[in-house]
């Protein structure tokens, strides 16, 4: 976003002067430095829609700029020179605007990397990821009341669950996934349906689902390839019967 907003107004500057020096008048040549970037941006928003958000504050900004054009266009025709209470006016929007910007960088990308490592806690010594993580399905939401319901039943289960594989995720690396359940008594738990979802936090579009097929008693195998690095929310399922049992955990893919 930060490229098209200011690349727009480079480019609408560079338009303005251009079309006054081709002989167009100071008031339409502010209109089409208005215009005609907002006009492009439009185009490639077809193709990369940024949302109804974003295209609000390109038309905004773009038609700011082109009133400010007109402001100082006008004003150097004339050879005046502008009061100090608009030029602290001016200065503050410009400043609020570029403020907008850094957190909308941030927001989208997350802190410099150097930024990260210096200043924000890391106990487990993993990527921190900055970058706003998106929008979770609202569906989603109704699982934790499920889970709650089910923690007290999980807890008189005392099964055993051993989860192999998902701490040496790489990304686009296939990946054998191993886990051993058995029981109180240490007895393997046979014919269990067992499935982990993947949450990519970040894009949800990433998510997917793999099932669990039993090569031996109390021993199921499945294959897992993910598709980007970073930190994912692992969600397992297993049922056997009546009995539920259910894990969410973050996990760490590599690169």
């Amino acid at each position: 976003m930060t490229e098209t907003l200011f690349g727009g107004l480079l480019v609408a500057v560079i338009l303005f002067f251009l079309v006054r020096k081709a002989g167009l008048s100071n008031f339409w040549a502010g209109v089409l430095s208005g215009v005609l970037p907002f006009i492009t941006y439009i185009a490639y928003s077809s193709k990369h829609w940024p949302g109804g958000d974003v295209l609000t504050i390109h038309f905004a900004v773009y038609l700011a700029n082109a009133g400010l054009l007109i402001v100082f266009g006008g004003m150097q025709k004339k050879k005046e020179n502008m009061h100090w209470a608009p030029r602290v006016i001016i200065g503050f929007f410009m400043g609020l605007l570029l403020l907008n910007a850094i957190l909308l960088s941030v927001a989208t990308r997350g802190l410099p990397d150097l930024i990260t490592r210096s200043f924000l806690p890391n106990p487990a010594n993993r990527q921190v990821h900055t970058g706003f993580p998106g929008v979770i399905p609202h569906d989603r939401n109704k699982l934790y009341e499920s889970h709650v319901q089910k923690i007290e039943q999980q807890k008189n289960l005392g099964w055993n669950v051993d989860i192999q594989g998902l701490d040496v995720l790489k990304n686009n690396l296939a990946s054998n996934i191993t886990i051993k359940l058995s029981d109180k008594q240490r007895q393997p738990i046979v014919a269990a349906t067992i499935t982990i979802e993947f949450w990519r936090m970040a894009n949800s579009a990433d998510d997917q689902t793999i099932r669990f097929s039993e090569t031996k008693p109390g021993e199921y195998h499945a294959m897992l390839r993910l598709s980007d690095q970073g930190l994912w929310l692992s969600d397992l399922e297993i049922v056997k019967g009546e009995a539920h049992y259910a894990l969410k955990q973050p996990i760490t893919v590599g690169q």
